[in-house]
């Protein structure tokens, strides 16, 4: 049976499903649809146990001829060059209630087809209150509530989401709720495939591209911009590709030595721990919940190693990736290299779903690790003016080019509590250096800062270690970052080297730092400065090439119950009041931007300050590999021609229909 690849037909092999529905038993046994490959060995390495198992043309030809499946072909055949011109491209997104949207008797067939792996989502607070899930259940509740800020809660979960207010605070984890009280759906799938191998992913592309059903990937939920959710989506969770193969000698273009092919399930810390043991290390972030092949990978992957490597995408060899035409793909300098450059930094869930990445493998390094906090106390008992506080902030900035020359990288905060100035060191990471080292490289910081009398409101507390995993794991990682809130939203910027050779842009700079601290912005900074060690040619940012520092900031806080009017004058001055000066400073026309994972939702000028110079290549990439719009996220590479039609919330959700606008 040739596979018909018109909406209309489509809705007519719909139609004629609903009406013989009595007809044809869903209990019905159907063969899963996968085939296990005879080559195994793809960009110069094994593939990984789930990727050998694929979705080939014969599986679909046995589709198509099978009595049992015969009708349903068309739902499941790979997209070809000719039915991309022949198919008219809707307004919107299929959707729960359109007609083309599935019956329960096509979703089971697409299920026996995964081998039982399709999940229909039920909102994880759904115990927390009296729904169509079932009826309210207290010990559930209080148990979820105790757990709701750790990041296994969300990861172990296949919708749930670590910020979840871009699902649309329609089912919110909360103890006390009333009949009154709503739980609905919301923002979330209407299903997730608990994907084990390559041919699920495969048959669900093809699903949702042929029904044009809006598809979204989730990994852990560790995004501050909601794009692993989405309201009337198929949803494909990746978090069982837990593999991770070590290649002690890997061969590749330019490259020769140890590398990891890592599944598309691995989180930071499980990457980390497999080149400990090893005793390697690899670049990767400070959190350690985020998932390390997908949006981190892909979006750059800014690194406490960036002083000796750059970013994370620069150390990476090669993918395999599902595409919208559901074909299984490397991508590398050698096999689709367009889709190989693209892939590195420039966003997850836009290109295709990663199914695994080879990784380089750095030797392994020591790192000395110091905490301070200089300024004054609360109490009242240690003080310094703020004149002489703020003497002292500049001197510190004034070291980053010395510092990041040094291969070091730093995370603190400038707190304005109640009047009263601190600078929080909460890691400043110098690897490659001794305790010595580190105190001779900051010595001139520390002589300032007491020339100045700014106390330690707690002394200096510096410690070397052999490795940089044991380092991280003592600066971040037994120490998760919160998250489960839905109480205020991100921003960030990132501020060029220009501003420290030119001086009157540093002086701008600086200006544009005290206001914003003596504002009591939250103001949290890196001293950073990737540039491009390696040598490599990607979609990295170019303001992150161009990078000096990195800050974040938060718009005000709100309650958790704040109704839509409150969150959008939060999100009004989080763009116009914090945001808008440092903008103004530093315009992605002079190598300014920010960092497109941890960014404020609708940041205004988003492609320009996400994406650098590289947008307008990004873009095209995006059109040849995905011409139809199949893989969509906010503020992703071509999102510009969609839009969410969500339940007013006073920030952009996911909580709607997705339309072309």
């Amino acid at each position: 049976m040739a596979p018909k690849c018109s909406l209309g037909v489509v809705a007519a092999t719909l139609s004629f499903l609903f009406s013989a529905a009595s007809a044809q038993s869903s209990n019905q046994p159907v063969e899963p649809a996968e085939a296990v490959v005879a080559e195994t060995i793809v960009a110069g390495a094994p593939l990984l146990d789930v990727e050998t198992v694929q979705l080939t043309d014969a599986v679909v030809a046995r589709i198509a001829s099978d009595d049992a499946t015969a009708e349903y072909a068309d739902l499941f055949a790979f997209e070809s060059d000719a039915s991309v011109a022949k198919r008219d491209l809707p307004s919107c997104k299929t959707y729960p209630g359109d007609a083309l949207w599935p019956v329960e008797l096509v979703w089971d067939i697409f299920d026996f087809l995964l081998g039982g792996q399709l999940i229909k989502t039920v909102p994880i607070a759904a115990p927390c209150y009296d729904s169509k899930w079932g009826s309210k259940d207290d010990a559930r509740c209080s148990a979820l509530i105790s757990t709701f800020g750790k990041p296994a809660t969300h990861e172990n979960d296949p919708t749930s989401i670590m910020w979840p207010i871009f699902q649309g605070k329609t089912c919110m984890v909360r103890e006390g709720t009333t009949a009154a009280d709503k739980c609905t759906l919301g923002g979330f799938p209407e299903y997730a495939l608990n994907a084990s191998n390559v041919a699920q992913i495969q048959l669900a592309l093809n699903f949702a591209r042929n029904l044009n059903i809006r598809l979204v990937v989730k990994n852990t939920g560790h995004c501050y911009l909601g794009k692993s959710t989405g309201a009337g989506s198929l949803s494909i969770w990746t978090h069982n590709f837990q593999d991770i193969d070590f290649l002690p000698k890997y061969q590749a273009t330019g490259y020769n030595g140890a590398a990891f092919r890592v599944g598309a399930g691995v989180t930071v810390q499980q990457i980390y721990r497999a080149a400990e043991a090893q005793r390697l290390s690899v670049l990767g972030g400070i959190c350690e919940s985020v998932g390390f092949v997908g949006g981190y990978l892909q979006g750059g992957g800014h690194t406490p190693l960036s002083g000796y490597y750059g970013m994370a995408a620069d150390s990476v060899l090669a993918f395999q990736v599902v595409t919208a035409d559901g074909r299984f793909v490397t991508a590398s300098a050698t096999s689709n290299p367009d889709l190989f450059w693209a892939l590195r930094g420039g966003g997850g869930g836009t290109y295709g779903v990663v199914t695994s990445v080879i990784i380089k493998a750095h030797p392994k390094i020591d790192v000395t690790h110091s905490t301070f906090v200089l300024g004054n106390s609360t109490d009242g008992t240690q003080l310094v003016s703020r004149e002489n506080f703020f003497k002292g902030v500049r001197k510190f900035f004034e070291s980053f080019p010395t510092f990041t020359d040094a291969g070091t990288y730093s995370f603190f905060f400038i707190f304005n509590t109640n009047g009263q100035l601190t600078l929080d060191m909460k890691s400043f990471f110098a690897p490659g250096h001794t305790k010595e080292s580190y105190n001779k490289l900051t010595k001139p910081f520390f002589d300032t800062a007491k020339e100045l009398g700014i106390p330690f409101k707690t002394p200096q507390n510096s410690t070397y270690y052999p490795t940089f995993f044991s380092a991280y794991w003592d600066a971040w990682g037994k120490t998760p970052f919160p998250l489960g809130t839905a109480t205020s939203l991100p921003g960030n910027r990132l501020i060029p080297k220009s501003h420290w050779t030119e001086p009157a842009k540093f002086e701008k700079m600086f200006s544009t730092l005290k206001a914003h601290v003596e504002n009591g912005r939250h103001f949290g900074v890196y001293h950073q400065s990737p540039q491009n060690p390696q040598k490599v040619d990607n979609a990295v940012s170019s303001a992150w090439r161009n990078a000096q520092a990195f800050f974040i900031t938060s718009s005000p806080v709100f309650a958790a119950n704040a109704d839509a009017a409150t969150i959008a004058s939060a999100n009004k001055v989080l763009n116009e009041d914090i945001l808008q000066p440092w903008r103004d400073i530093t315009p992605a026309s002079e190598f300014g931007g920010s960092y497109l994972n941890e960014a404020a939702v609708e940041e205004p000028k988003w492609q320009e300050d996400f994406y650098g110079t590289q947008y307008s290549k990004l873009l095209s990439i995006k059109k040849k590999y995905d011409p139809r719009g199949l893989f969509y996220a906010t503020t992703a590479v071509g999102s510009e021609e969609w839009e969410v039609r969500d339940v007013e919330l006073g920030v952009q959700t996911q909580n709607g229909k997705l339309c072309r606008k």
